[in-house]
């Protein structure tokens, strides 16, 4: 990849990196307040707010200020603070999930099966947690964080004592959209704690579903504990099989969602591989869980690499140590004679279509 001498241009590439710069520091920051139960409690809060009268979600922002210890007498420090990371922190509404049909009708009891144990989880008051699939807003990712006030339950799967998939107000939001499309026959892929077959089987447009998941042990848990909770069960069928044997085949239905992965880097795999199936089964449409993710993730892969091309430094990139590699090193190969010219040209290039269809054919 290679950049003509031109100072609009050039002066774009600069703004583009600093903002990938940013996007990995804000990254950093939230990554270091997730979940992270040092920052504050309720009691500390409450206390605060009542000493100072002041709003107890501020006293929080000012806790989670404190926490990490940014300068905020620099103007640049404050304005990247209270916009992406203050400015992403809502306090949610309980009530918008405890009233969820799946909260309201799922009622489980703890139980162990080898290594899977089926429990409630909870945040505690003043959790933060990702709440919402990641956007971006001219190439700033924009990330969504939530808390609540008081203690929140939810149903979660843990493996070998570790959260393998649960029930929380991220899993809602993030399937709102499908639940919403979906209609006439679906296959799912990966059964999960059966989420996204409860809603959609509530629906009267959806008329079959197959779901395909490998671990029989999820099955058996999910038969025994939690499917006789569905009210429309019958309408739901548990294929007990590899997703890959369902790849570059016809599925045959309307839709397909895709979730076989708990984050975008453990998932871009699998991604992939499905975006490749698709033109196979024309008359479905494909979902996929935390798609725009997958798009920020590999934008930032290609940052990398136009990095790297402006370094003028040699690298290597026939060498792969981690999927990540894999997929800059292919970025390389579909890019390597390519001479941008234009803000247009580089922004057709970073577009979330250009950043997939380069991986379609390799």
């Amino acid at each position: 990849m290679k950049f003509i001498k031109d100072k609009e241009l050039n002066e774009y590439l600069s703004e583009l990196i600093d903002k990938h710069e940013l996007n990995l520091s804000i990254s950093d920051l939230l990554g270091s307040i997730f979940s992270n139960l040092d920052i504050t409690s309720k009691k500390e809060i409450d206390l605060l707010s009542e000493k100072f009268k002041s709003d107890k979600h501020k006293v929080f922002i000012s806790k989670i200020s404190d926490y990490l210890d940014i300068d905020l007498s620099f103007e640049d420090n404050e304005e990247i603070f209270n916009k992406y990371i203050a400015g992403v922190i809502h306090e949610l509404d309980e009530t918008k999930y405890l009233t969820n049909p799946y909260y309201q009708l799922i009622k489980v009891k703890p139980v162990k099966l080898n290594k899977y144990e089926l429990k409630l989880d909870h945040y505690e008051p003043y959790e933060l947690f990702a709440y919402l699939d990641m956007s971006s807003d001219k190439y700033i990712e924009i990330n969504s964080l939530g808390y609540f006030k008081n203690k929140f339950s939810f149903l979660t799967l843990n493996y070998q004592g570790v959260t393998w998939m649960n029930i929380t107000p991220n899993e809602i939001e993030t399937m709102e959209k499908a639940v919403k499309e979906i209609k006439g026959t679906v296959t799912v892929f990966g059964l999960g704690l059966g989420y996204l077959p409860f809603m959609i089987s509530n629906k009267k447009e959806v008329s079959c579903i197959k779901v395909i998941e490998n671990d029989k042990n999820i099955i058996k848990l999910f038969k025994d504990n939690l499917l006789d909770y569905f009210p429309n069960k019958n309408r739901i069928k548990i294929i007990e099989d590899d997703a890959n044997n369902y790849l570059n085949k016809d599925l045959k239905t309307d839709y397909a969602f895709v979730d076989l992965w708990h984050t975008p880097e453990d998932g871009l795999k699998w991604y992939i591989k499905f975006k490749k199936s698709e033109k196979y089964s024309k008359s479905t449409t494909y979902l996929y869980w935390l798609e725009s993710s997958f798009y920020l993730y590999l934008r930032r892969l290609m940052m990398t690499l136009i990095e790297e091309s402006l370094s003028n430094q040699s690298v290597d990139y026939s060498k792969e140590e981690t999927y990540e590699d894999h997929i800059i090193n292919l970025y390389h190969k579909k890019t390597k004679d390519l001479v941008i010219s234009s803000k247009v040209q580089l922004d057709n290039l970073l577009s979330d279509k250009s950043l997939v269809e380069l991986l379609l054919n390799d």
